[in-house]
């Protein structure tokens, strides 16, 4: 969605950038950042301006204003392997998911020599590191997930919703044929209810919000691709969480047994992607 011409990599115990347009291996030799010990490197995001967020399966995260320099805030281990994450585009908020929950961090400072700043920009003290808000499911509600699904909960990497000049408002997740909605507001509110769900017949393999808005998601199951409304997720009750997306007949016809996770006409939404 820029202009950008590289791209960011990483290894396990290492950070570089990769131009496309330079000859021989493509690194960027001045934006290399290698580690001696083995930081078991998992996931990476950036922000609008280039920062870099960077976490690990031993569960720490690292702050970067630029490549090729030592971080400038480093959160420790903070339980679980972080297998996704995100950035806000201003870099206030990161998102690290792990297998059964999710933790938003405020980068930003408020208070000390560094007031104002991110952690991307300036290091954090030692005593006021941003503590993680765990956003999790109600025992009620991953017990009736894995009753329906016979297996454990294991989320997909979340995202926030994004576009030019849009703020983040909502996180998306999916676990097997889930796919939860956190509402930023009711997050940072405390809210007890801060997220919605909508299930489907098979496991969803991809989930995002439609880019420049968070009213819409787009959801790849096994055999299709669907764009729906937000507005059609609902609270997870016990009815919710059991029934899912109306199913109608597939392409091969009603007497064959193939099943498709058709969507109700008041379900998709009538816009182009």
């Amino acid at each position: 969605m820029t202009g950008e011409q590289t791209f960011l990599g990483l290894s396990r115990n290492a950070l570089y950038r990769i131009d496309p347009r330079i000859s021989g291996n493509k690194l960027v030799d001045s934006e290399l950042k290698q580690y001696v010990s083995k930081n078991d490197f998992s996931a990476a995001a950036t922000t609008e301006k280039g920062y870099i967020a960077v976490a690990s399966n031993k569960g720490d995260i690292r702050m970067f204003d630029r490549l090729g320099i030592n971080a400038k805030t480093h959160i420790p281990a903070l339980g679980d392997p972080i297998i996704g994450l995100d950035v806000s585009a201003d870099g206030r908020w990161v998102l690290a998911t792990c297998r059964t929950y999710l933790l938003l961090i405020d980068a930003l400072q408020k208070e000390g020599k560094n007031e104002g700043k991110l952690g991307f920009e300036k290091a954090f003290a030692k005593d006021s590191k941003p503590q993680p808000r765990r956003l999790g499911l109600q025992p009620s509600h991953v017990a009736q997930f894995q009753h329906e699904t016979k297996v454990p909960l294991s989320f997909t990497p979340a995202r926030f919703n994004t576009g030019v000049d849009d703020k983040e408002t909502s996180i998306i997740t999916a676990t097997g044929p889930f796919i939860i909605t956190w509402n930023m507001k009711k997050v940072l509110a405390g809210r007890k209810d801060p997220y919605t769900i909508k299930r489907y017949a098979e496991e969803v393999k991809a989930d995002d919000f439609k880019y420049g808005s968070d009213k819409n998601v787009i959801v790849a199951l096994p055999n299709e691709v669907n764009m729906v409304a937000k507005q059609s997720f609902k609270k997870p009750t016990r009815e919710s969480i059991a029934t899912p997306v109306r199913v109608g007949a597939g392409a091969a016809g009603r007497g064959s047994g193939r099943l498709s996770s058709r969507l109700g006409r008041d379900e998709i939404v009538n816009s182009p992607y």
